[in-house]
């Protein structure tokens, strides 16, 4: 069934293709042949076969471009590249691995494709970076996914947006272990965008204790927002920098105390009582405190047994 369709499609997509080629007498009437590929998109896609639709997409783009269309040429790479998309989530569900990524690579290139065609700091091409690092992040391609999503950040102009974007970037850099950065991002989303809502500033400043206990900045990098915060947390402060609840407050600064002074077990207590009140990426930090601390007690009981 799959080489009847493969067959038919290839004879629809090639007669088509043999229809612009005949130049000797007459034009080709690109608007018919437009419609004649996105008419076999659709039929491709009846059929739940969108990588074929996505070939057929193409072939519209290029249609387009030979018309001088910028915009329809755009509207059909993107079309394609969801379509590829969505043959890349069909290949994955069905636990099939490939090492070429030949659909989200046809993806990605018909995306950028798209691109091209809008001006630097247009709407949609912040739309469709963000649509394309949301395809990557459900792949687990984070690290791509990230360099997508600054290149958006570039062309944000509304604060909340930018907020969430910045956001989104952070927890990715915590999920792919890239601490330095991380800290950067918190430090940056901190002293940078103003008016930030409660709740997130909250978990923003929780992540940057958190990062903070794992980089180790020097007194002379930290940001006077940075110490400022360690210095409320440890002296038990109120402050409208920092609103969290009593509770979380007092876990942080056990959490802090347990930490600089390498003190693994009283650290693995308070731990288990705190992962409640964290996000996922919070708690990813905290065990990876909790494993640095462990590993450095272990070292130095090595050391000391050796001398």
């Amino acid at each position: 069934m799959a080489t009847d369709l493969y067959a038919s499609f290839n004879e629809q997509y090639m007669n088509i293709n043999a229809k612009l080629k005949k130049r000797f007498m007459r034009k080709p009437n690109i608007s018919e042949a437009t419609n004649e590929f996105v008419g076999l998109a659709i039929q491709c896609e009846h059929s739940e076969q969108p990588a074929f639709a996505g070939h057929a997409y193409v072939g519209a783009a290029k249609c387009e471009a030979s018309a001088g269309n910028s915009l329809g040429e755009a509207e059909q790479y993107l079309a394609a590249a969801r379509q590829f998309m969505k043959a890349e989530h069909k290949f994955v569900s069905l636990k099939f691995s490939s090492t070429d990524r030949e659909n989200l690579e046809a993806a990605i290139g018909c995306f950028n494709q798209a691109l091209n065609k809008y001006p630097e700091n247009s709407l949609m091409r912040t739309s469709i970076l963000m649509e394309l690092a949301s395809n990557l992040v459900s792949f687990n391609h984070k690290l791509e996914a990230i360099s997508y999503y600054e290149q958006a950040l570039e062309n944000i102009e509304n604060k909340t947006m930018k907020l969430m974007c910045m956001r989104t970037i952070l927890n990715l850099l915590i999920e792919c272990e890239k601490w330095d950065i991380a800290l950067d991002t918190a430090n940056t989303i901190v002293d940078k965008i103003l008016n930030i809502p409660e709740n997130i500033l909250a978990e923003v400043q929780v992540s940057r204790v958190l990062l903070a206990l794992l980089v180790k900045p020097m007194d002379e990098n930290k940001p006077d927002s940075l110490k400022n915060l360690f210095t409320s947390i440890l002296n038990d402060c109120d402050s409208d920098a920092f609103p969290v609840n009593i509770d979380l407050r007092l876990k942080l600064q056990s959490i802090i105390i347990s930490s600089t002074t390498g003190d693994a077990n009283s650290l693995i207590c308070v731990c288990a009582d705190t992962k409640g009140f964290l996000t996922m990426q919070q708690a990813f930090l905290l065990d990876k405190i909790n494993t640095e601390i462990r590993l450095t007690q272990y070292c130095d009981s090595v050391r000391s047994y050796l001398n």
